[in-house]
């Protein structure tokens, strides 16, 4: 015989089996259901459903969905800019289909994926690759000239935009005697030469003339490129600090200072478990791999300290969003003032995680829910009249084996019961 319950509201839901509050929150008395589906719950306690959803554009297979200063996604390996009901393909996205990830910096947007790179100039709506590609090694062959004998080294750089590539490889000549001139063979076009003094090991900008290096341009130029190259292909990337911050296998790379083009081989932080994902905060950076969370500390490369703080994430289920009020879970509270700052958020195999601005770890549902981990995610934060939401979709295959499987049938039904 079923029961009347008198209540006045609702207060989100908790499916944990053995969850140690009650089905009437004593305090509130407001009722915590099991399983609210396709329902909302606001904060005065109300259930309002969901609404649906229209079709604006048809573009088979879209994904990788971001919307900065402009709306981008791709679809059959083409990106598109997304206007109104309009999708305008302005690049291909070469490689095997994978989750493209995006960072906008002064009008330009950094795009990433394992397999291709590239950056969208929001101004002009083309897109150009992320740095500029290493020239070859100098092919050179003696002439008459002014150049003392000694030792040189050379190399060269290539330049597109205004951008300046870092150096090819390096090549050494010398000779006794009289002067000489050394002759460029394969000097790249819009390229320059660059050379140490005469037993000199710091390079500078060469002065060329016919394809002949003369000497050093009076101003002594140096180098400014030495040893960088363009970004390998991240899985994921963030900017903090006036640094790009990227993920590729069990490496974090950082790019120059201000300088998102140049990357040196030797700047990186290694892990011992392969990387999903970056995620930036005031006080240094936070990195996960899928079974461990740890924190960079600090905002300078040479100054951090890296310390475990957690298990780890599940990919592409991060995003930006304030806490309202402080937010207490897993040992930690987001005060009032931190709360006002976007942190990030993102799913882990124990349900919703915030990293705070001091470097701790946030459960925010662990207590509550008991969510079924799958190995991708996608989340977004907004305000929808006037209450901030975290909406997070999970797909793939799952990552533990302690599954629910009747909130699976839930899902996988669309009904309850």
């Amino acid at each position: 015989m079923t029961k009347p319950i008198t209540a006045i509201g609702f207060k989100g839901m908790n499916n944990l089996p053995n969850a140690p509050g009650h089905f009437i929150d004593p305090d509130s008395k407001k009722i915590i259901p099991g399983i609210a589906m396709n329902v909302e719950v606001t904060d005065g306690g109300l259930l309002v459903r969901r609404g649906g959803f229209a079709k604006k554009i048809t573009l088979a297979g879209v994904h990788s969905l971001w919307g900065g200063s402009v709306f981008l996604g791709v679809a059959a390996g083409v990106l598109y800019h997304i206007e109104g009901v309009t999708a305008r393909a302005i690049g291909a996205v070469t490689g095997p289909p994978a989750r493209l990830q995006y960072v906008e910096i002064d009008n330009l947007i950094y795009m990433s994926n394992p397999y291709w790179k590239g950056v969208y100039e929001v101004l002009t709506g083309t897109v150009r690759p992320w740095g500029v590609a290493l020239p070859a090694a100098p092919s050179i062959s003696m002439t008459t000239g002014d150049l003392p004998p000694g030792a040189y080294t050379l190399c060269y750089t290539q330049a597109s935009g205004g951008r300046i590539s870092g150096n090819g490889p390096l090549v050494q000549v010398s000779w006794e005697g009289g002067a000489q001139g050394i002759r460029l063979n394969n000097l790249p076009a819009g390229g320059q030469c660059w050379i140490t003094h005469p037993n000199g090991q710091n390079l500078f900008l060469a002065s060329v003339t016919s394809g002949v290096v003369t000497g050093q341009v009076p101003k002594a130029i140096p180098l400014p490129s030495l040893m960088v190259s363009p970004p390998p292909g991240f899985s994921d990337f963030c900017h903090a600090f006036g640094r790009i911050w990227g993920v590729y296998g069990k490496k974090v790379y950082y790019s120059g200072s201000f300088q998102y083009e140049w990357f040196r081989p030797a700047n990186f932080f290694p892990f011992l478990e392969e990387l999903v994902m970056v995620a930036p905060v005031n006080e240094g950076i936070f990195v996960n791999s899928l079974g461990s969370t740890w924190f960079l500390d600090g905002t300078e490369p040479g100054k951090m300290t890296v310390r475990r703080v957690g298990d780890g994430a599940i990919p592409g289920s991060l995003t930006m969003a304030t806490m309202p009020g402080s937010v207490v879970g897993g040992g930690y509270e987001i005060s009032r003032r931190l709360s006002a700052m976007p942190s990030p958020v993102w799913m882990s195999k124990t349900g919703f995680c915030v990293g705070t601005h001091t470097g701790h770890l946030v459960h925010l549902t662990e207590s509550r829910l008991k969510v079924n981990p799958r190995a991708q995610g996608a989340s977004l934060a907004q305000i929808k009249n006037g209450i901030p939401q975290i909406l997070t979709s999970l797909h793939g295959v799952k990552v533990k084996d302690d599954v629910d499987a009747d909130l699976d049938a839930v899902f996988a039904n669309g009904q309850i019961f």
